[in-house]
């Protein structure tokens, strides 16, 4: 093999970790770590072949140490070859981590500095970032900043109406997330001829926002200080009252850390409907009758609905609507609520269209001819993960 630029991509989640190694800007392999049945199974897929291994690991903190010798096992990558750059992807709240940067001592602490300010969406991260640190010796890490796309917001867009001399000096901002997925889908369109200048992207998962996209930069977004704010999500509430969040800590007797988990973890979809945080469950128990199910996936349109028009009256106006990610790459039942009530914005869409649109390989238009384009697109965290990592190391 010759020399080539290899870029690891870690992207680690609760329940799973997930690797990926780039050469020269193409992907060469997917490793994916979980746990099933008191073991740890990793799966690599490489040049169109799948193998798995199982580890007698007892969690997923250190699978890490796997990942170079799947790679090697497997012919990936020769023993003589190392890797040039990890990238992983970070979500923190802090001006410190709204750009990229490099894995260093006081960079490591400035991050930990940040995980009491908000250790649900930053313990993860760091965590794995030590372990790299441990198993990849002398690679530099990249924090590829999950805000760094919405730097571009204007500045009444990053305010909440407190003092803005204790939110500079506390660094309490509406930052904004999803900037890795909602970057590379403008960076597709863009390369394919097919970004708008007032295009609305709708991120649609287990976390979910809606962004808006001016010229290709981002004005305004749901998600803020962290990925709690704005739309309702599997687990997450969105927008609440903080008032209404004092009455549940009272209420359920929950201490601060206990009162973030609850907020993330137990309301959205499963809270409000009190059995799943599932859309295709969810879609299942309606069909039912289960009138929670049904509830909870109305608020859930309702809450989009209103954010793509929120969107809309941030750019005065609006040229196409994308959906991405889990939900909004599969769920044609979920797509086809949101648009039954934008034709007031100019769009309407093609039933049979929307309904044999599933994760496609290419942008797919499910509009019908008179309306403005609704395009559904697959998102590639991975690949603007390794492009940022790559980027900065050869530019810093």
């Amino acid at each position: 093999m010759t020399s080539e630029f290899l870029t690891l991509v870690v992207n680690p989640g609760s329940s799973s970790r997930k690797y990926a190694l780039y050469a020269d800007g193409l992907k060469r392999a997917n490793i994916h770590f979980e746990f099933e049945n008191e073991n740890v199974i990793g799966k690599i897929e490489y040049n169109g072949e799948k193998h798995t291994k199982t580890y007698g690991d007892s969690d997923l903190s250190e699978v890490s140490r796997y990942v170079l010798p799947l790679l090697r096992d497997y012919g990936v990558i020769a023993d003589n070859e190392t890797l040039s750059v990890i990238g992983i992807r970070v979500v923190a709240p802090s001006k410190r981590f709204a750009q990229d940067v490099l894995v260093t001592n006081e960079s490591e602490a400035d991050l930990e500095f940040v995980q009491q300010r908000a250790p649900l969406h930053v313990k993860t991260a760091l965590a794995e970032i030590k372990q790299l640190k441990n198993f990849f010796p002398g690679t530099s890490i990249v924090i590829v900043s999950d805000s760094a796309f919405h730097s571009t917001k204007p500045e009444w867009a990053w305010h909440y109406g407190i003092d803005t001399e204790i939110a500079e000096k506390f660094d309490i901002k509406r930052y904004g997330f999803h900037g890795v997925s909602v970057g590379s889908v403008v960076r597709n369109l863009s390369e394919t001829g097919l970004l708008k200048p007032k295009t609305i992207i709708c991120h649609l998962g287990s976390g979910s926002s809606v962004t808006a996209v001016e010229n290709g930069k981002s004005i305004e977004t749901t998600m803020g200080y962290t990925p709690l704010e704005g739309l309702m999500m599997a687990s997450r509430c969105g927008n609440i009252d903080p008032s209404a969040v004092v009455a549940v800590k009272r209420e359920l007797h929950l201490s601060d850390d206990d009162l973030e988990e609850y907020l993330n973890k137990q309301c959205g979809l499963l809270g409000v409907s009190g059995s799943s945080n599932d859309v295709r469950q969810l879609l299942a128990s309606e069909e039912q009758g289960d009138a929670r199910a049904k509830l909870a996936l109305k608020m859930l349109v309702y809450r989009i609905q209103q954010a793509i028009g929120q969107m809309a009256a941030s750019m005065s106006g609006v040229d196409q609507l994308v959906f991405t990610a889990t939900i909004g790459e599969r769920s044609a039942p979920i797509r086809e609520r949101v648009l039954e009530n934008l034709s007031f914005l100019g769009f309407d869409f093609d039933k049979a269209l929307n309904d044999s649109t599933f994760e496609p390989k290419e942008a797919t238009n499910i509009a019908i001819a008179s309306s403005k384009p609704v395009l559904v697109i697959s998102t590639d965290e991975s690949s603007e993960i390794a492009r940022r990592a790559e980027q900065y190391i050869k530019t810093n």
